[in-house]
């Protein structure tokens, strides 16, 4: 098991959030409030530890929908360096935020967990109307 779990695993309970350990590799966060999410991945790698938070299933969306939601999210990728939107491999579109290991500190790690809540609210409010509208 390596440092940056226990380093992990340590910002979490201080930040005092609801979590679960999968398989001493990654954690499982279950926020409250308003960012309407499931879960947030927590994934302490060697040089990184990694947000994931899957936000909607793009299988079902029509091509048209899925190409205009792919260009709103590749011009917020570009509009604000604090949120990453992305296409995983079960064709979900996930929001990821990375902390470097080096120098890692709690107050850096606070700051990208709330970046990522505020991604996943920005999501919420402003593009997912946007898909869903008719």
């Amino acid at each position: 098991m390596s440092t940056t779990w226990f380093i992990a695993k340590e910002y979490l309970k201080r930040l005092d959030v609801s979590f679960e350990e999968r398989g001493k590799k990654t954690f499982t966060l279950y926020p409250v409030g308003k960012t309407e999410t499931k879960e947030i991945e927590v994934f302490p790698g060697a040089n990184w530890i990694t947000l994931t938070t899957r936000l909607i299933d793009l299988s079902q969306l029509p091509a048209k929908k899925r190409r205009e939601l792919c260009d709103k999210v590749l011009r917020v990728n570009a509009a604000l360096a604090e949120v990453s939107f992305g296409i995983d491999r079960k064709d979900y579109l996930v929001i990821r935020n990375a902390i470097p290991v080096t120098g890692i500190s709690y107050d850096a790690f606070s700051s990208i967990y709330e970046a990522h809540l505020n991604g996943i609210r920005f999501f919420q409010k402003k593009l997912l109307p946007q898909v869903v509208k008719e």
